[in-house]
């Protein structure tokens, strides 16, 4: 961690002068190790453990600071297409030591502990347009590289020397040329390719390129790969215009999965985080990064694309597709113990929930889609089996994430073609039923009208005899006239 041209002992005489800020007892032996591995090559480097004990400190000894001694954060030796490690590097999660009642407070961090523009005047409200949101991601990344160039005279230097720590490269806009090359045609863009890139084969997409085209020169050095490294960290850990110590070490899940609510970070106080249900120990517990309490309408727009484009992993399902062509729909899984086989009991263990005006009642509803939305997906599943057959052109270290992607979103569009087109074919059915039910109406009431032209009928004898006794009837009357 030590910048060069810098020398270690001007490091340690900062570390010591923090220590004497803080509890000696506890920081001094969680930050030890850290120390000796300045001085001496023959120690290993601070752990994420230890790194994490350190903040865990830090925040429990702030005013108004708690961290739940029913939690653990301890890294991910599970976590997909990475080798088990326990290096600062390793991906963290946070898991139950001893079982959590619902309601419970998991974690109160107060506002002082945040690397934060919430309060400055420069800060822009985000409207529909991308150039606040950007705007304040600038904001937000000078500010973080104040605190780095103040390292451990910053008053939050655990939680810095943690994101110093982190790995470059987490996100696809950080990946490599052949990555981001596969992947523009296949991630959401904010504005779609011009014919001319699409004819030179350049196309440019704001999932990878965003960096390039709305930082650099006008926010970070176009050259300095550390300033890229602290935009990263600000769009992958921030949350709105904040980062937050521990709680950005949750890891996302929606559904049966999520077993957090929390309060907005936007309080004067900080943010308070609750165990939404009960937690059992061993249990991972999550937050959601996009049904959160200062989320807003994003649960509507953002889905797993946009979960793999912003940080850079595959989401559990619940997966959730909004697409351009007026097509919106969720995956979910089902278990069959409830008697749930999925859709038209296909036994998939999955169900295809579209825009019905059921899931999102209050907004306008795209419903299921038609047999153009149908062949919409399907040129896209074309689309995305063609790149997963160049996956060869992909680094090694960014293989797996991008073929977990990928294959992903082929397997989740198959089922919800699948699903279409049973829709599809129950509506069509419906439709003729309902013609046939029309024409069984029609010839009933053909035959009502015959029969009532049938009772109408009068025979044509006795239609002449009729006629012939009004006349003698007439005759009669008229002779009484003439008698009288």
């Amino acid at each position: 961690l030590v910048p060069t041209g810098i020398k270690k002992t001007t490091i340690i005489i900062s570390s010591i002068k923090m220590l004497t800020r803080t509890s000696l007892s506890t920081s001094f032996l969680s930050i030890l190790p850290c120390l000796l591995s300045i001085i001496t090559t023959h120690i290993p480097p601070c752990t994420a453990d230890q790194q994490v004990d350190d903040i865990i400190s830090w925040i429990n000894h702030l005013p108004n600071g708690y961290f739940n001694d029913k939690l653990a954060i301890n890294p991910m030796s599970n976590a997909p297409f990475l080798p088990a490690t326990s290096s600062s590097s390793s991906p963290m999660g946070v898991f139950a030591k001893e079982d959590i009642e619902a309601e419970e407070l998991l974690m109160r961090i107060p506002r002082e502990a945040f690397i934060h523009v919430l309060d400055m005047e420069e800060r822009k409200e985000v409207d529909d347009t991308w150039s606040a949101f950007y705007h304040n991601m600038c904001l937000l990344t000078k500010k973080l590289k104040e605190e780095m160039e103040t390292g451990e005279d910053s008053p939050r230097a655990p939680y810095v020397r943690f994101l110093k720590s982190q790995q470059r490269g987490q996100i696809p806009a950080l990946w490599s040329a052949p990555s981001k090359n596969l992947l523009r045609p296949l991630l959401p863009y904010e504005d779609p390719p011009t014919e001319a890139e699409l004819a030179n084969h350049t196309p440019r997409s704001n999932s990878v390129d965003w960096i390039d085209d709305h930082l650099k020169s006008t926010c970070i050095s176009p050259t300095d790969p550390s300033d890229e490294q602290l935009v990263a960290l600000v769009k992958q850990r921030g949350y709105d215009d904040a980062l937050i110590p521990l709680w950005d070490m949750f890891n996302h899940a929606n559904g049966r999965y999520t077993n957090t609510r929390q309060t907005s970070v936007r309080d004067a106080e900080g943010v308070r985080v609750y165990a939404s249900k009960e937690i059992r120990a061993g249990d991972e517990v999550f937050a959601s990064y996009d049904r959160c309490a200062d989320c807003e309408f994003v649960n509507l727009v953002w889905g797993t694309p946009e979960i793999f484009r912003d940080f850079g992993f595959v989401e559990p399902y619940p997966h959730r597709y909004h697409l351009e062509e007026r097509i919106w729909f969720e995956i979910v899984e089902v278990d069959e113990k409830d008697g749930d086989k999925g859709n038209d009991g296909d036994g998939s263990g999955f169900r295809v929930l579209w825009d019905d005006g059921i899931t999102w009642p209050d907004v306008d509803n795209y419903g299921n889609p038609d047999r153009e939305g149908i062949e919409f997906l399907e040129r896209e599943v074309t689309k995305f089996e063609s790149a997963l057959a160049r996956m060869s052109e992909v680094p090694e270290e960014e293989r797996g994430m991008v073929s977990q992607y990928i294959s992903t979103v082929i397997f989740d569009y198959k089922l919800a073609i699948a699903a279409a087109e049973r829709d599809l074919e129950l509506e069509e059915e419906d439709e003729d039923s309902s013609d046939d039910d029309e024409e069984e109406d029609e010839v009933e009431e053909d035959e009502d009208e015959d029969e009532d032209e049938e009772g109408d009928y009068v025979d044509d004898d006795e239609y002449h005899e009729e006629e012939e006794e009004d006349d003698d009837e007439e005759n009669e009357n008229e002779s009484g006239r003439d008698e009288l």
